[in-house]
């Protein structure tokens, strides 16, 4: 409001060099007509008399402020006053200023229509703050959740992938060009991941299983040039080395051909029901005395009484890959434990160690074929034994859950439904 009066001050400095005084009382009484009862107009001559003034019947009493008007006058300056009329609601906004050197305006104006509009807008602010912003909120929130479902789902997928479930799909409704393309494209990658990896195992199984005639070919002659006594002792080292090899190379592939045939499930041509407390058992008999030789602790807690339907013969050397790893990999004065518990839904075999322990930064990869870590390649073996146990794991619908520090040890976790 004191804008809107400087602005008219000036516009009245204007009128008064073009028009002089009487073109200023033409326009005053133009603007009382249209607003007769918010505006009020007086002018003053240099000794404060009053020449000019308004019908001021609506504003009651009025009076002249002869202070204000000198001080005006001398300083040249604005003066800005805000007051109440008697029996008025609404205070009124006033100011006193020059128009001419001898000639000073004092007019103002009702605050009642700027108050209306703030009432106005305060109302329409507390309906949006009541019920429009909550339930632009809401609304927001459930196309938010919507428009995110898709990319959420990916990043869930893509999650359960980097554990090794790489047969998951994003499955979700249509919800727009860009989220549809999105799951398209990731769900084509994956689609292609599944064949090349599929055709590279399918590769290994090949060359395995042909591997297996030549070997044996091999070993037999390296077998009959070691039997025949007239062979020098030169070349009777050489075949036993051959034969040594050769069985290790057996070896190798059976475990390769045993990871594809649990992959694959062909293993489980028929279920039984399996104590699993037992095998459990078992199993930590048989390897005490490898961990009394190596001076480690094996302690074995078991729920008495749980039984799964599986195939015996794989859930018992999955658990001794488990059990011969942790051994192997504890130093002397180490521990190993095994615990069991079940429920009515599922089995848990826990096999912690104190050994050396995993990077995490290997953690992903050691359920892959062939891999093994810093730590393993000091000892003698493969590399498949623990995708040959995740396979079993997965051909019993579960799975193998590890966690591990380094220098501090490995926590496996066997996890089976029951049925």
């Amino acid at each position: 409001m004191e804008q809107n009066l400087i602005e008219d001050i000036g516009e009245f400095q204007l009128l008064y060099q073009k028009k002089g005084l009487d073109g200023v009382k033409r326009e005053i009484n133009r603007d009382m007509k249209s607003d007769e009862e918010e505006l009020f107009f007086r002018l003053f001559d240099k000794d404060g008399m009053r020449i000019y003034s308004s019908d001021l019947s609506s504003w009651g009493f009025l009076p002249d402020n002869q202070e204000l008007i000198k001080q005006v006058f001398s300083t040249e300056e604005l003066i800005f006053q805000s007051m109440r009329i008697p029996g008025e609601e609404y205070e009124v906004k006033a100011v006193y200023g020059l128009i001419a050197p001898d000639t000073l305006i004092y007019f103002g104006e009702s605050t009642e229509e700027t108050e209306n509009i703030i009432t106005l807008l305060s109302n329409v602010f507390i309906v949006m703050l009541i019920i429009v912003i909550p339930l632009a909120s809401v609304l927001g929130w459930v196309m938010a959740g919507r428009a995110v479902k898709g990319i959420k789902e990916v990043s869930r997928i893509a999650s359960e992938i980097e554990k090794g479930k790489l047969e998951q799909r994003v499955l979700v409704p249509a919800q727009g060009d860009e989220i549809t393309q999105l799951v398209d494209t990731f769900n084509a990658m994956l689609d292609r991941i599944w064949v090349l990896i599929s055709e590279m195992k399918e590769m290994t199984d090949s060359i395995a299983h042909d591997l297996r005639s030549p070997l044996a070919r091999i070993r037999v002659i390296s077998e009959s040039v070691l039997s025949n006594e007239n062979t020098p002792p030169t070349f009777r080292s050489a075949a036993s080395g051959t034969i040594e090899e050769c069985d290790r190379l057996s070896q190798m592939i059976n475990s390769i051909l045993d990871v594809a045939e649990a992959e694959a499930g062909a293993l489980q041509v028929t279920k039984q029901k399996v104590n699993i407390s037992q095998l459990v058992q078992d199993a930590c008999e048989l390897f005490e005395e490898v961990a009394e030789q190596k001076g480690i602790k094996l302690t074995c807690r078991l729920q008495k009484d749980c039984y799964i339907y599986g195939n015996i013969q794989e859930l018992q050397r999955m658990l001794a890959n488990l059990l011969d790893n942790a051994i192997k990999y504890t130093l002397a004065n180490g521990q190993v434990s095994v615990a069991l518990t079940c429920n009515r839904q599922n089995i848990e075999i826990m096999v912690l160690d104190t050994g050396v322990g995993i990077p995490e930064s290997d953690q992903a990869r050691v359920f892959d074929r062939f891999f093994r870590c810093d730590q393993s390649r000091t000892h003698d073996g493969f590399g498949l034994g623990l995708s040959y146990s995740r396979a079993v794991a997965h051909s019993h619908g579960g799975d193998i859950e590890l966690s591990s520090s380094l220098e501090k040890g490995s926590c496996f976790i066997i996890k089976l439904p029951i049925t």
